[in-house]
């Protein structure tokens, strides 16, 4: 009998080895953007879904190296005349996993319309974006047989921060490979049995920072792949209000803050409230005493260097509750591969 999830698992445990092949390429020089997000006075990421947390995550990676980048999901740009203003020298990069979005295509029709050269990174050859696109960039690595986005949002992301970062960035990600195949390794038995733990019904994902779109996307992988409540915070944030809903069948995943006395103390208030606490990030061992599992993250990497690895036992965590919970993530209820209309 086919266990549940079996493509999801399959596709999740293939990651360390698609970007291994992805590094290679790009190192080679065999995958070049043919665009130069630093040549523009804006860069605009827009995509629906994952791809639109891609877009923030990888925005963010280019604040942070100088370059003036900001994410929309695909919709605003149908829906807000004023979301992008016209006559600036912009660029504008589309993501999406298949291509076919129809949200995506409209947007990119509007940003062109408007003077912006269009970038699209996607993982399937020959769609409509990449056909329509002035700068096409197929990141075959990425390509998934499943519903939900795991190799295809960590590789695109990979593709990004390699092509924007500097020559320091370029060394760090080189070694992400084998850090995922320790950290799965090394995560799976914990992760599958905190998991199973408690009866767990509400799910909540907190992050600072560069880690903050990695939260979004953790969130929507436990709703996607269980069908269960999940919730997103900037950290600090949850205290101002969505506390109130913890209890002991909450699961809180907190991604290490750059203040560790205020991710302690923050830790320690959800414990207090009897919720689970899972801890992912390169300062995870210290929150070794209050959370009920801490997941560390190599040292070397500084946490945007770190992203692909951060979401890898929130990927895991996710399927391992929609196993529990009899779901089958490759073929969640209400959903499709592509959302078209």
């Amino acid at each position: 009998m086919t266990p549940l999830g079996a493509t999801t698992l399959s596709e999740f445990l293939s990651q360390p080895e698609a970007w291994s092949s992805l590094l290679r390429r790009l190192g080679d020089g065999d995958l070049t953007p043919g665009f130069a997000p630093a040549d523009h006075e804006e860069v605009i990421l827009f995509g629906s879904g994952s791809s639109y947390y891609l877009g923030l995550a990888a925005a963010d990676w280019m604040r942070r190296r100088g370059l003036p980048a900001r994410a929309l999901p695909s919709c605003e740009i149908l829906l807000d005349p004023e979301a992008v203003a016209g006559g600036r020298n912009c660029l504008a990069i589309g993501l999406s996993r298949s291509g076919r979005s129809s949200e995506l295509l409209l947007a990119a029709e509007i940003l062109s319309g408007r003077g912006c050269p269009v970038a699209g990174v996607s993982c399937t050859a020959d769609s409509a974006q990449l056909l329509a696109a002035d700068h096409p960039l197929h990141v075959a690595e990425g390509h998934e047989d499943g519903l939900v986005m795991l190799r295809s949002f960590t590789s695109m992301l990979l593709t990004l921060q390699w092509m924007t970062g500097t020559a320091e960035d370029r060394a760090a990600l080189t070694a992400l490979p084998e850090a995922g195949r320790r950290l799965i390794a090394d995560c799976d038995g914990p992760v599958a049995a905190l998991a199973r733990a408690r009866d767990f019904d509400r799910f909540v994902f907190l992050a600072s920072g560069a880690s903050h779109p990695l939260a979004l996307e953790a969130a929507l992988k436990i709703q996607e792949m269980s069908i269960s409540t999940s919730e997103a915070y900037h950290s600090l944030e949850y205290r101002h209000g969505p506390k109130a809903c913890a209890n002991a069948r909450t699961l809180v995943c907190l991604s290490t803050l750059s203040d560790r006395a205020h991710g302690l103390s923050l830790a320690r208030d959800m414990a207090e409230l009897g919720a689970a606490v899972m801890v992912v990030g390169t300062d995870a061992a210290a929150y070794g005493e209050v959370a009920n599992l801490v997941l560390p993250l190599p040292g070397a990497l500084s946490p945007p260097q770190a992203a692909v690895l951060e979401l890898l036992p929130m990927q895991l965590f996710a399927y391992h509750t929609a196993v529990r919970l009899g779901r089958d993530p490759d073929a969640p209820q209400n959903l499709s591969r592509v959302v078209t209309f």
